[in-house]
């Protein structure tokens, strides 16, 4: 049988989480500021390729993320 959890990067700190996760579970398992500062807008969450994701998005096995302070 297969491994029941996923291993992703939020900000360079690999983290594991369970199949199904979204972005949301991750951001909160790594630092509740940083899912914070996405919900008040103050940032935005990157993949891997640089595409701008939502807050529910799934999150991809192996895949890395980043917060980033919204321009203005």
């Amino acid at each position: 049988m297969g491994r029941v959890y996923m291993l992703v990067t939020i900000n360079n700190k690999t983290i594991s989480l369970f199949k199904g996760a979204t972005l949301k579970h991750a951001l909160l398992k790594t630092d509740e500021n940083l899912y914070m500062d996405v919900m008040k807008e103050k940032a935005v969450i990157k993949d891997q390729e640089g595409n701008i994701t939502g807050i529910n998005g799934a999150v991809a096995d192996g895949w890395a993320y980043f917060v980033e302070k919204r321009e203005k």
